[in-house]
């Protein structure tokens, strides 16, 4: 009997580490019928995913840090069943320092010490600038395509089909969801671009976004894998009470600025912007069928940008 436990001790473990490698990038990484446009489409796939890099990056220079609590908690449904739970507070500081600190944790030490922590290292490893690039969503990684577009009085957005370009292991395959005001990445579901072993069979997972001020941050993410033989694990990872910063004179910034790619207010945009942010607007390449703007307000100077 001692032998038999011990067998199964080491195919849990075994199953572990795979299952590990999966959640890497299913946690941090960012095909099924195909839907008829439900309206009239404003804009085509290449032309959203142009306004969603561009708010991307107007986002990115506005954020200066911010702070959070999650949540993550696993279930591995396998030969023999285990859990465990871990809370962890996230502090951001731009551009690319990411610090975490653990509050709580309980249930399997396999699981807390070589799954959640191996999770919050490679978050940490995705901040590298070379990383980022390889899993941003572009048309340099992705090629895209519209299955739904839909627009109510309170809400706009489009479902593009996202197809990676490359077998690299930080893309996936799958459903992105874009609102169509904000130009930001709402949901996502899908599968890794790469599968990561034989013995992994399907790993499925969604994620979703929230608006926290002007910002879309993670609000939830649920990975399903499936291991031949073993069986399933479920990794669920939970993010709330955000508070954050915004860069000093970017207030109003975003807001204007994706309101003029949907064409919705003249090219003179009025907007209190820092220096270094008023060059970033001008730095930026007008998305496909934008112009730039006319001029825009550097403090309580006026800057002339060529259309």
């Amino acid at each position: 009997m001692t032998c038999f436990y011990e067998s199964i001790s080491r195919r849990a473990r075994w199953y572990l580490r795979i299952f590990t490698v999966v959640l890497l990038f299913c946690a941090y990484g960012l095909a099924e019928q195909v839907a008829t446009p439900a309206q009239s489409t404003p804009l085509t796939a290449d032309e959203v995913i142009a306004r969603v890099v561009k708010m991307n990056q107007m986002r990115s220079k506005a954020l200066a840090a911010y702070s959070s609590l999650r949540t993550y908690h696993l279930d591995c449904h396998c030969i023999v069943a285990k859990k465990a739970d871990m809370v962890v507070r996230a502090d951001y500081r731009s551009p690319d320092k990411k610090n975490f600190t653990i509050v709580s944790e309980d249930g399997n030490g396999t699981i807390r010490h070589k799954v959640f922590r191996r999770l919050l290292e490679a978050e940490q490893d995705a901040m590298q600038d070379d990383n980022q690039q390889r899993s941003a969503v572009s048309p340099e990684n992705y090629t895209f395509s519209l299955l739904e577009y839909h627009k109510t009085d309170r809400d706009e957005f489009y479902v593009l089909e996202a197809k990676p370009r490359s077998k690299n292991r930080f893309l996936i395959r799958g459903r992105m969801w874009v609102d169509g005001r904000d130009f930001a990445v709402t949901r996502v579901e899908g599968e890794p671009a790469v599968n990561p072993s034989w013995w992994t069979r399907k790993t499925e997972f969604t994620r979703t976004y929230q608006k926290i001020g002007e910002f879309w941050l993670p609000q939830s993410n649920e990975s399903v894998t499936t291991v031949r033989v073993f069986g399933t694990a479920v990794l669920t990872i939970k993010y709330e009470d955000y508070k954050v910063m915004q860069a000093p004179g970017t207030t109003l910034t975003l807001d204007v600025w994706s309101r003029y790619l949907m064409g919705r207010i003249e090219s003179k945009a009025v907007g209190l912007l820092s220096p270094e942010f008023a060059n970033v607007l001008i730095g930026c390449e007008a998305a496909k069928g934008i112009q730039p703007l006319g001029e825009i307000i550097s403090g309580d100077e006026v800057v002339q940008v060529s259309a």
